[in-house]
Order: C-alpha cells, then sequence, then structure tokens
C-alpha cells in the first residue's frame, strides 16, 4: 500500500465514519482517519467471532477489566499485537497506559507510525458497553519525549 491509500470500504462507501466525506480531506488525512477506522472495527470485534479469521479482535473484555490493574500490561501487548497484524499500514506502535480517573476506566494512547506518514497519536477509552472509542489526537513528524516511537 501507498501512503495515499485508503481501505476499499471507505472506497466503497466514499465516506468515514460519522460520514464524513472523502472528498473534502487531503490525502495524508484520508489515510489517517481510514487507519482510526480500522483500528476501531479491529479493536471493537470480540477474537473468535470471525471463524476464518479466529485471532482477529480482541479477547473477552469483561475478564481483564475485572482482573484491573493486574492485567493492564496484557492487554496493551494484546492491543499492539492485533493492530499491527490486522493494520498494514501501521509500521510500529507503542500502546501507553493513562492515568485512570475512575475506577473500572481504561483509557490510553497509541502513538503509532504510520508507513510513508510518520507519527500519528490516537487516544482511545473503553465505553462502559465494552465498545472502543478511538480519538485522533494530533499528528507530527516527532513526539515529545513522554511518548516516543
Amino acid at each position: 500500500m501507498n501512503k495515499t491509500s485508503t481501505s476499499l470500504y471507505e472506497v466503497l462507501l466514499g465516506n468515514f465514519s460519522g460520514e464524513l466525506e472523502a472528498e473534502y480531506l487531503a490525502e495524508d488525512d484520508q489515510v489517517i482517519l481510514s487507519v482510526l477506522d480500522n483500528m476501531q472495527r479491529i479493536l471493537n470485534t470480540r477474537a473468535g467471532s470471525l471463524s476464518h479469521i479466529p485471532d482477529y479482535g480482541l479477547p473477552d473484555m469483561s475478564r481483564i477489566l475485572q482482573g484491573m490493574p493486574g492485567t493492564a500490561h496484557q492487554l496493551l501487548y494484546t492491543l499492539s499485537e492485533v493492530l499491527l497484524k490486522y493494520e498494514p499500514r501501521l509500521k510500529r506502535i507503542d500502546v501507553i497506559l493513562l492515568e485512570q480517573n475512575m475506577p473500572g476506566e481504561l483509557r490510553y494512547a497509541i502513538d503509532a507510525e504510520l508507513k510513508e506518514i510518520g507519527l500519528v497519536r490516537f487516544g482511545t477509552e473503553f465505553m462502559p458497553e465494552g465498545r472502543v472509542l478511538i480519538r485522533h489526537m494530533k499528528q507530527q513528524q516527532y513526539l515529545d519525549g513522554q511518548a516516543a516511537v
């Protein structure tokens, strides 16, 4: 894939999640949003739900969340592995656990290096209904010292 490629999903629909139309975005922004949308699809799929790709998605989050904070590092490792495997535009990622403001809350940042684009930061959190919400936080050619990839 080159840096101007969005997924077939967005090409067919002509827009990104939230009905944001691709034609109004710069090519690099289209790729970033395409990666974000795909990451969100991956993280909101439970492993085993696709019989032909049994490791696509995350394991049952209720068990991991019940074991917090002891299971946090296992979760971060699992997130990294599944995203790198199923999002080919990611060159590397660093998943950073963020301060939890409420018991049972799970928030983390994903510093991702996209092939031919550079570093992008995504903020993520697990929602009460068990879904993962991902937001594009910032894009720059370098990151501050607290979150280097």
